[in-house]
């Protein structure tokens, strides 16, 4: 029992941290802390939606987030929860390519 414990707690800062992090980027703010955006130059920023960018970010780490929250809790097996997780962060990374494209 302690073991599962000991288990949860980490995995639930971190869902907690993923929330934190998200809410800033619902309203737009916080795109500096998206790797490779601050990189770009002004004609390459001008080409990304920020705005569209951010919340596609924002709900891809809400989602991986309630994924940790179930494997914490036991809801789903830990390995389901890594597939899960990295399944989600994949699709979100292609989401954000594809839908933060000015047109």
């Amino acid at each position: 029992m302690e073991e599962i414990i000991d288990m949860q707690m980490p995995v639930l800062l971190c869902a907690i941290l993923l929330i934190v992090i998200s809410i800033p980027l619902y309203f737009g703010k916080g795109s500096n802390m998206i790797a490779g955006y601050n990189d770009l130059s002004q004609v390459d920023k001008e080409k990304i939606n920020r705005l569209r960018l951010c919340r596609v970010l924002a709900m891809t780490f809400d989602i991986t987030a309630i994924i940790l929250m179930l494997g914490a809790y036991s809801i789903i097996s830990m390995n389901d929860t890594i597939i899960l997780g990295v399944i989600t962060l994949i699709v979100g990374t292609i989401l954000s390519n594809v839908v933060s494209k000015n047109k």
